[in-house]
């Protein structure tokens, strides 16, 4: 049944079979002469009909997931893809280390690997129990390879830096470059996190560009059931997302409810915004049983409520300077008709 399904091919076999040709390349150098070939072989002759024996066997193989941790940040662009403009110091989530670890525990019971994983905020450095997370990452073989994603501004503490030295599975740093952002109210730590991971030898890249597309304002546009299916085709995001139900107020330990995973970063950070309870069907609850058909289910799938807020992706995209600051914390829209 999945397997015939072109949503499920899309954002699940195809990407398994993307992440293993980029991981057996591997990075930039004189091995991919004589890898190239042996990856063009793996490619078309063997990795689909390998993904798609596991499915049949339901076996699972996460391709692509995002660890969200904070949705705290040193920036507030106006533009921000997963709506950390959105958030003020009354509804920030954080999680802590026991709840996130958790939430993914559970998912790892029901799964074979997750190929690659990226810690997200918000900004992550700003959570202060990255270094055990990066530990804990590494000792998880179901994990089978993470990075970090930073806006580049704030410099690595020597604790993060020499667990990330020890992680085998660890791939890079990617931070990002917003050096032209026209009014940015904080400085840029670029130069001193490149010393400080050059003397570590710790991979990374540098995200230059300095163009994003316009985000508009988010709220529920009430369309039909078929224009939020189509509205999820012409988007095409790929980066799912896994938000813990445990987060931390004022130090505090509260606890909300499971972790889930999401179709998006858009989509837990409006669980958050919203409430949960308005997108009952968009996500996995992460609890104990048996989830793995709900995994297929969930990648089959192509109706989500929360793509009922997001812009008319079918739309030509304006491109603006990457990371224009807003003014003040955003409001989500009141539902339009």
């Amino acid at each position: 049944m999945y397997l015939e399904n072109p949503v499920f091919n899309a954002r699940y076999i195809e990407p398994n079979i993307s992440w293993y040709v980029s991981y057996f390349r591997g990075n930039r150098g004189i091995a991919r002469v004589w890898r190239e070939p042996i990856t063009w072989v793996l490619k078309k002759f063997f990795l689909k009909s390998y993904f798609q024996k596991r499915v049949a066997q339901g076996k699972v193989d996460i391709p692509y997931l995002e660890l969200v941790l904070t949705t705290k940040c040193t920036l507030r662009c106006e533009s921000c893809n997963n709506l950390m403009q959105y958030f003020s110091s009354k509804n920030q989530y954080t999680c802590t280390l026991e709840g996130i670890l958790e939430s993914l525990d559970c998912l790892l019971e029901n799964v074979e690997s997750i190929q690659r994983l990226r810690i997200i905020g918000g900004e992550p450095l700003m959570f202060k129990d990255l270094p055990q997370l990066v530990a804990a990452l590494e000792q998880r073989e179901k994990v089978r390879s993470f990075d970090v994603l930073t806006n580049g501004t704030i410099g690595f503490k020597e604790a993060l830096l020499q667990e990330i030295k020890k992680a085998k599975k660890f791939r890079k740093v990617s931070i990002s470059d917003y050096s032209n952002a026209p009014n940015l109210k904080i400085p840029l730590k670029q130069e001193s996190i490149f010393k400080s991971l050059k003397a570590y030898k710790i991979p990374y890249s540098f995200l230059t560009g300095g163009i994003w597309y316009k985000v508009e304002k988010i709220y529920k546009r009430n369309r039909t059931k078929e224009g939020i299916i189509a509205n999820f085709h012409a988007c095409g995001m790929s980066c799912v997302s896994l938000m813990s139900g445990d987060v931390r107020k004022n130090q505090s330990k509260v606890k909300a409810g499971g972790g889930a995973i999401f179709v998006c970063p858009i989509a837990s950070s409006l669980s958050k915004l919203k409430g949960i309870e308005e997108f009952s069907g968009d996500y996995i609850a992460l609890e104990k049983g048996d989830l793995r058909d709900r995994i297929f289910s969930f990648y089959a799938q192509d109706f989500f409520k929360s793509c009922d807020y997001c812009q008319d992706w079918s739309k030509p995209k304006e491109n603006i300077p990457a990371a224009i600051q807003a003014d003040s914390v955003l409001e989500i829209g009141e539902d339009r008709d």
